[in-house]
């Protein structure tokens, strides 16, 4: 019996002991994110599987400038763990600040995914004397109920941000590609002014002019803002030699794009202007009106956007760029023809004969619009077989290379004579304020078509061109539409 009772108040004591240390151990942890991330963290490499995380320097500096810096900008290269370590950093956060809130915006869906998943998955390699209880699992939501806190990862849509107050951090990934940087950094600055952190990261693009993470660095480092500039060149990691450099299969431009060596390598652009006057888009993006409920759009599942109703005897124009549903998405942009002020618009990945049928309808809804089409490729060939079936009324005649009509034919064969006349017609249209524009998206695209040096204008890698075609479209039938001696006038947009 005194054996049996020695062996229980040694177990007793031991288990005392482990949970002082446990007890020890969460204290650390609470204190030192840094501390929590170099005992605790975990990652996944594609190459080497869960590893722990890694302790590089620029990454230790990267946790101190969080710690002293509620603004932070990071102009930073290629894969060098600033991502894993700022989502291991946000659940450190949660897991340590009661009541904390934390937005994560993401360029895309995929990746807004990939960035919660990151901190689930570092949750789940804790001990279990560190592991908290999760709540519902959402697919854009990680909670932690015991402590009141959360992590949120959403897309850079274009209401993304709107009406989340009291964050305790927000971060921007990857800002550069955002599509709506300029909105969702709007709405989540102003409550993140009242108390919480801002943290930017991205790469640059070599290709996009005037972004606002461009904007934002150089002031920062220019001591114009509350941001606090880091930037890391691309050998910050060991492994990153100048022959490693050199093996890499990409066009230099590329290389220092996602590996720059210096700030001004990474800061600077190709030899490349924008088409379209970025003040006068953002004039428009900031008046631009929300689309209104109407029987299209719910019959079209939302493709269908209309910003006015058509007006009683008004004169309206019709353009659609057709896609083939699978690469390319297409645009059908509806103006009127007096004020060039965009009435409804349609666009995504539908088939040909789907985006025949919605520019039909849009056509019929806006009093027989005087309407036509691009036929280029098998998308416009499978497009105009449809209008014709739908006997869509009131078509433009085909224009020829020089400009005339061709009275036999409909449609417009967009080579490079005709496309030159749309690009730069729009571009003059936009300049002269004789067009207004409400849809963001369009804008978006439209403030990333460039004239790279020594090349013909187009949209940056991985963009789409479907609004230029579409708007450059209807500002040439625009010239064609009866107007009965009334005058287009030139409006600021305000």
């Amino acid at each position: 019996m005194q054996t049996h009772s020695l062996e229980s108040e040694q177990k007793q004591s031991e288990d005392y002991q482990n949970l002082i240390e446990k007890q020890i151990e969460i204290e650390a942890c609470s204190k030192s994110s840094t501390y929590f991330l170099k005992k605790y963290g975990k990652i996944r490499d594609k190459n080497r599987g869960i590893i722990p995380w890694e302790p590089w320097p620029h990454l230790l500096y990267y946790l101190e400038c969080l710690r002293k810096h509620r603004f932070v900008v990071f102009l930073k290269p290629k894969q060098i763990g600033a991502t894993w370590t700022i989502n291991l950093d946000n659940l450190h956060l949660a897991m340590f600040k009661e009541g904390a809130n934390i937005l994560t915006l993401s360029k895309s869906e995929d990746t807004a995914a990939e960035s919660l998943d990151y901190a689930h998955f570092a949750h789940s390699q804790l001990p279990d004397f560190l592991h908290l209880p999760l709540g519902k699992e959402r697919a854009s939501l990680l909670t932690f109920p015991t402590v009141h806190s959360k992590i949120r990862a959403l897309p850079s849509t274009e209401d993304a941000g709107v009406g989340f107050g009291g964050a305790a951090r927000v971060v921007l990934d990857e800002f550069e590609y955002h599509p709506y940087d300029r909105k969702n950094y709007s709405e989540i600055l102003p409550p993140i002014l009242d108390g919480g952190q801002l943290i930017i990261q991205s790469t640059a693009d070599k290709l996009k002019v005037g972004t606002l993470f461009k904007e934002l660095y150089v002031a920062a480092r220019a001591g114009d803002n509350n941001f606090y500039p880091i930037f890391f060149p691309y050998d910050v990691l060991p492994n990153r030699t100048q022959e490693w450099y050199d093996n890499i299969d990409l066009p230099d431009w590329q290389k220092e794009c996602r590996y720059p060596k210096t700030e001004k390598e990474a800061l600077e652009t190709l030899g490349t202007r924008a088409v379209y006057d970025r003040d006068i888009l953002e004039q428009m993006k900031a008046g631009a009106l929300q689309p209104i409920p109407h029987e299209l759009s719910d019959k079209y599942k939302g493709w269908v956007k209309i910003f006015k109703p058509p007006a009683v005897g008004g004169r309206y124009c019709v353009f659609s760029d057709p896609s083939d549903g699978k690469e390319d998405p297409h645009a059908t942009i509806v103006i009127d023809a007096v004020s060039g002020e965009q009435m409804a618009e349609s666009h995504g990945k539908v088939t040909a004969d789907i985006c025949a049928q919605i520019h039909h309808d849009l056509v019929c809804e806006y009093n027989n619009a005087l309407n036509s089409y691009e036929m280029n490729a098998r998308a416009g060939g499978l497009f105009s077989a449809k209008v014709a079936e739908l006997n869509t009324p009131n078509q433009s005649k085909f224009v020829k290379p020089d400009g005339s009509l061709d009275d036999k034919k409909t449609g417009w064969w967009t080579g490079k004579a005709l496309k030159d006349k749309m690009v730069w017609g729009l571009e003059e249209a936009i300049r002269n304020y004789q067009v207004r524009i409400h849809s963001i998206e369009c804008i978006n695209e439209l403030l990333q078509f460039i004239i790279p040096e020594g090349k013909d204008p187009q949209a940056t890698p991985g963009a789409h061109d479907d609004y230029v075609i579409a708007w450059g479209g209807v500002q040439q039938i625009r010239k064609y539409t009866p107007r009965g001696g009334i005058k287009v006038t030139s409006v600021k947009y305000g």
